[in-house]
């Protein structure tokens, strides 16, 4: 007579156990880049407004505002923070954006983007992170650009 098999044998299991493993590790390692995606796309929608502070400055004076308060904005960097932002800074028309903050993931921690303003015509762009150089010249009296100090990795789309 023969015996039937009932149910799975311990190295059927183990190996089940180590796919799942495998795939767990896999799925953890992209939402950590997600997340650290999305905490810098934060910082990026978090300038939106020192942007039409320099350009409103610019529309005025012709040339790059100095510094924050030459952008009509608080002196202190520090003032504008926010979850996953520590500071931003304006120098020459250049917005840097220092990541920190309570909820800030520890591979971004200290880190700065920059957004750089570039005109052309009478439309000012902006030049984000590892981008290229945009067509159109910088603003006048504007700072040269800064490559990000993240990996290029967690970076948008836009400012690789």
């Amino acid at each position: 007579m023969l015996k039937r098999s009932q149910g799975f044998t311990l190295i059927e299991l183990m190996i089940v156990v180590a796919i799942i493993g495998i795939l767990a590790s896999l799925a953890i390692s992209a939402y950590q880049t997600y997340t650290v995606r999305a905490q810098i796309s934060e910082g990026i929608t978090f300038a939106a407004s020192a942007k039409v502070h320099i350009v409103d400055a610019y529309a005025n004076s012709g040339v790059a505002p100095a510094d924050r308060v030459a952008a009509g904005m608080s002196p202190l960097a520090t003032d504008s923070n926010g979850s996953y932002v520590s500071q931003m800074n304006i120098s020459n028309g250049r917005i840097d954006i220092t990541f920190g903050g309570p909820n800030a993931h520890p591979t971004i921690n200290g880190q700065t983007l920059s957004l750089t303003p570039y005109v052309s015509g009478n439309v000012v762009g902006w030049r984000c992170g590892n981008s290229g150089a945009l067509g159109g010249a910088q603003l006048p009296g504007g700072d040269p650009h800064v490559l990000a100090t993240m990996d290029v990795r967690y970076l948008p789309s836009s400012c690789r």
